[in-house]
């Protein structure tokens, strides 16, 4: 006991006299830190190298904090500057001299056919780095640019595998009936932004106004992503592997009714139509009290039976990069797996990525770039799994899915979506791609450069499925084989290469305070698009799926051979004096074979200019608060050829259509012939855009808050139309150069950044809208279900506009009703307003009249916020983002309940009754034939489909790099990541507000979780 005493007091002495030791050692330090300008700077994080203790520079600049010892290492970090270590050598004070960054100043971005500083762009183009794609770990490009770029609205319509990238738009939509998305090139070659591994993009830049994009002629009317890969750097060999895996999961899906649920639901719907009930109390209390048995009686659960509940993917890229000073190599492999929702559906996705650039002499440098991928997506033969997944959660619960022996049930006369979805058959798609370019650049003087280039694509799709009817029994009886039409084998194939070839030459020289650049090239594209197709039926026997075992008898096939080309001429001016001045001039002439002769010819000039007005003598009093500030403005001119019509391009618009098929008698016998179906228009040429653009830039509080406005007014010209002709003529419509429409709106960008102590955060928030009116159609009007008319926005929601529910008969015999039969109403229905007539005034009736516009289908004051930090090796991002006002319509099943022999959800039951007269629904009915007339088009049933949603979560951790130095490993990054988390939204019930719903038909976004490695050597 006495020596454990001893050794108590010993220690304890020992460590008091270390602790007084240490205590007494410690000095106080202090200083000032200037800038070049020696002005005091506020704000400096000052911190004691290698530890927690830190403090920041006040109003003056000055600091004071305690170091452990003379000998410390101080650090100096701000934001817009160089970070500085300092030792004290023995010294307490310190003062302090931090040089501004010029890697910012420097910092260049890629525009059309090259590269430019930031700070000297006069347009509106914003840069979208590599961190800010992968740190998201999202498995295809244009999902991951989701909210980090203002005036960009990406829209994920669908959780599909191999189908689950996102509708890009920018500055709204740009046309009626021609393409409305970006130029997407992939180093200078047009590509799939989906189709890339992102961990092999080095940055994309979005150029969003004229001026930046008009150097792309005609195919920049809608914008362009510029996509840029990594390359090599010299240096010894470097090996990353960024790898995760987890699980999907739908972030919202409709509940429908169980079995006693929907025959009560029936009952009173029959009720409210006066008509005798459908099952009696009967049934539903041997459902109460004995359950089904899946032979007499059914509670199928479809949605169950059909979905999972999560599916798994997982990602993996290794990327090896390094070389010599002659000869250096980036390679990236990836593969990408994910399972779909229901059977026998999934994708895949493998990817090969060789970048290589050759320093042959001083003056001339040459490389090769090749890509290789192929995705294989399975599903199942008979239908799109979109219509799978609404019959699973539409059809009634009292189908017979799965019968208690093992076989399939009767379903819905024969149709049965687990049936389907298992044992169908598979249809399996193959997508191999194969890219390939050289190029050449020549530099054989300072400043000019002659860059030559040939790139080739070619992207085939084999397609092959095998239809397998199964048998269906109910109440243990056979009822049928479906489908009734037998076995079926189709193969198809199709090939689309694409060959460029672009030349072009490149000079710039500073004289005194005047910088000159001049670019000037070509560029010839050809597109060759070749198709077939080949099918039959009638299979005899098992594992004999080939073609040609097929009946001959029901053999068919087809066949196709497209073709498209282009010649351009490109040219752009720049010219800045005083590094304060800007000026750009660009200019694109396009001729395209999908016009005549006389008109294929464009030509798409921009200007824009900015002022650098922080450069300025009498801007430096305030230069300490606003460090950067950039005016700008544009106009341009741009093109649009790419015409869609029922999502095929059209290749020759002026010509007239020659289509097979058509029979002739001759001499009393009927032949095969071919016949013009389209009236020729030999005058059509290119749909026009005009552009103009009001810019703003600066950072302020010492580069800590930096941001961006842009105010532009977008106006498109010559869209093309078909105009109706009569109806004797017996032809279809001419294309015609006629319509114009308008979109204005503006685009606004704030970033801060800062450090404080050992902590650095960002947050980072966007914010746009954009307004589209149609100002001529030339008489025309497009009419439906939305309409496209003078003076409103395009495809506008247009139906009848509700007032509430009918409360009583007394309210019925006193009001209009819709289809003027006032005995086929009842109260609980929804009443509408009598808004117009023949005459343009009210008439006393619901007529086609009272029609108007309910709801604007397209997204306005898009936001987005994304914040993170970093301590100590941990980082952390949140990402917010959402639409502040947009309407959404929905219709058929699963919209609307018990249309057209489908079931109801749970949330639908809240239904009108004298009891409930503010319920959600009218009165419930039966609407077997789709003709109730609750469920018309009408405001009733618009939605608004703004959200906020909690796009992304990451947290991640990376190991000490002196625990790393002993494994040869540079960084190794642990993380968890969460995407779709939740969302706020007012939509309809069991529905994801972004989801497309084409009539109950739909592919759930997906929730998402994983874990990932990032590991470099």
């Amino acid at each position: 006991m006495c020596r454990k005493k001893c050794l108590s007091f010993i220690l304890s002495f020992c460590a008091l006299i270390i602790y007084s030791a240490t205590v007494y050692s410690q000095v106080n330090i202090s200083g000032i830190v200037k800038d070049s300008n020696n002005e005091p700077l506020i704000g400096v994080n000052v911190i004691v190298k290698g530890t927690q203790q830190g403090t920041v520079t006040n109003t003056e600049g000055e600091f004071t904090l305690t170091a452990p010892n003379t000998n410390a290492v101080i650090e100096f970090s701000y934001i817009g500057f160089q970070t500085q270590e300092l030792s004290l050598n023995g010294q307490t004070y310190l003062n302090v001299i931090m040089r501004e960054d010029s890697e910012l100043l420097e910092e260049v971005v890629v525009v059309g056919y090259g590269t430019q500083k930031k700070v000297n762009l006069t347009g509106a183009v914003q840069n979208v780095t590599s961190a800010d794609l992968t740190k998201r770990s999202l498995s295809n490009t244009s999902t991951a640019l989701q909210g980090l770029v203002p005036g960009v609205s990406v829209v994920q319509p669908s959780g599909r595998p191999g189908g689950d990238g996102s509708w890009i738009t920018i500055r709204g939509t740009g046309s009626i009936n021609s393409s409305t998305s970006p130029l997407i090139l992939i180093d200078g070659v047009e590509g799939d932004i989906n189709n890339i591994d992102i961990n092999a993009i080095e940055s994309i830049s979005i150029l969003k106004d004229a001026a930046s994009a008009s150097i792309y002629g005609s195919r920049a009317s809608n914008g362009v992503i510029l996509v840029t890969t990594k390359r090599a750097k010299e240096g010894k060999v470097r090996i990353t592997y960024n790898g995760y895996a987890g699980f999907n999961t739908p972030t919202s899906m409709p509940d429908p009714v169980n079995a006693i649920e929907y025959m009560e639901a029936v009952n009173t719907a029959r009720a409210n139509a006066d008509m005798d009930p459908q099952y009696s109390q009967e049934i539903i209390n041997i459902y109460k009290t004995q359950g089904a048995d899946n032979l007499n009686y059914y509670d199928t659960n479809w949605r169950e039976k059909v979905l999972k509940n999560q599916t798994l993917a997982h990602n993996h890229s290794v990327s090896l990069s390094g070389g010599s000073e002659t000869f250096r190599v980036f390679a990236n492999a990836g593969y990408y797996y994910q399972e779909g929702l229901i059977s026998n559906n999934d994708y895949s996705r493998m990817t090969l990525r060789l970048n290589t650039d050759a320093q042959v002499t001083e003056w001339m440098k040459v490389g090769i770039d090749i890509n290789i991928r192929q995705s294989d997506v399975t599903r199942p033969s008979m239908e799109e799994p979109e219509s799978t997944i609404n019959k699973a959660l539409t059809f009634t619960p009292v189908f017979s899915g799965q019968n208690n022996d093992g076989t399939w049930g009767f379903g819905q006369n024969g149709d049965n979506p687990i049936a389907v979805s298992k044992a169908g058959g598979v249809h399996t798609g193959v997508t191999p791609e194969l890219g390939v370019k050289g190029f050449m650049a020549i530099n054989p003087f300072k400043g000019f450069e002659v860059l030559g280039s040939y790139s080739s694509r070619k992207v085939e799709y084999k397609s092959d499925y095998f239809i397998k009817p199964y048998d269906t029994y109910e109440n243990g009886v056979f009822r049928t084989s479906y489908p009734a039409t037998g076995t079926q084998k189709y193969e198809g194939w199709s090939q689309t290469i694409t060959n460029q070839f672009n030349l072009q030459a490149s000079y710039e020289k500073t004289i005194s305070q005047n910088y000159f650049k001049l670019l000037g090239g070509m560029q010839t594209e050809e597109r060759l698009i070749r198709s077939f197709g080949a099918s039959r039926k009638g299979y005899e026997f098992e594992g004999f799926e080939e073609l040609n075992n097929g009946d001959i008898s029901t053999a068919t096939n087809s066949g196709g051979r497209l073709e498209w080309a282009m010649l351009s001429y490109f040219a752009r001016a720049n010219y800045i004096f005083a590094d304060k001045y800007l000026l750009e001039l660009n200019g694109r002439w396009d001729a395209s074979s999908r016009f005549m002769k006389n008109y294929r010819w464009g030509f798409f000039p921009s200007i824009s200019g900015g002022w650098r007005i922080s450069e300025e003598s009498f801007f430096e009093p305030i230069k300490k608060s606003i460090n950067n500030l950039k005016i700008r403005a544009s106009y341009g001119t741009l093109g649009n050829q790419d015409i869609i019509l029922n999502n095929n391009p059209v290749y020759f618009p002026y010509a007239a259509s020659i289509s097979s098929g058509y029979g002739y008698w001759f001499d009393k016998v009927l032949g095969t012939g071919v016949a013009q179906t389209q009236v020729a228009n030999e005058k059509i040429s290119w749909e026009k855009s005009t552009q103009l653009n009001f810019g703003l830039d600066g950072d302020i509080l010492n580069s800590r808050l930096s941001f961006s406005f842009d105010y532009y007014i977008r106006n498109i010209n010559n869209m093309l139309q078909q105009f109706p002709i009569p109806l004797y003529v017996g032809l279809s419509s001419p294309w015609e150069n006629a319509g114009s429409m308008r979109n204005n709106g503006w685009d606004l960008s704030l970033t801060w950044r800062e450090r404080k102590g050992n902590v650095n955060y960002y947050v980072t928030g966007n914010l746009s809208d954009v307004k589209n009116k149609v100002t001529n159609l030339y008489g025309n009007e497009y009419i439906g279900t939305q309409i496209t008319k003078e003076g409103l926005p395009l495809n506008s929601w247009y139906g009848y506009v509700s007032d509430g529910y009918f409360q009583s008969q007394e309210e019925i015999d006193n009001s209009p009703v819709y289809g003027g039969n006032k005995e086929n109403v009842k109260p609980g229905y929804i009443k509408y307003k009598d808004i117009s007539g023949p005459d343009g005034v009210p008439d006393g009736e619901i007529t086609d009249e009272d029609r108007a516009v309910i709801g604007n289908p397209y997204p306005r004051y898009e936001f987005s916020v994304n914040m993170g930090a970093e301590w100590k090796g941990f980082d952390f991002s949140v990402f917010f983002q959402g639409v502040g006002k947009k309407d959404i319509l929905y219709t058929g099943a699963g919209a609307r309940p018990f249309y057209v022999g489908r079931t109801i959800f749970k949330n639908q039951l809240d239904t009108w009754t004298p009891d409930n007269r503010d319920a959600e629904f009218p009165l419930l009915l039966i609407d077997g034939s789709g003709s109730n007339p609750n469920n018309i088009v009408s405001d009733f049933w618009i939605k608004s489909g703004a959200y906020m949603r909690l796009k992304n979560v990451v947290l991640g951790y990376s190991l000490p790099k002196n625990t790393l130095d002993n494994l040869k490993i540079e960084s190794l990054r642990f993380y968890i990541n969460g995407q779709n988390l939740f969302t706020l939204s007012s939509a309809y019930k069991g529905y994801d507000p972004e989801n497309y719903v084409n009539n109950g038909s739909f592919y759930p976004v997906m929730q998402t979780f994983t874990f990932g490695i990032d590991l470099r050597f």
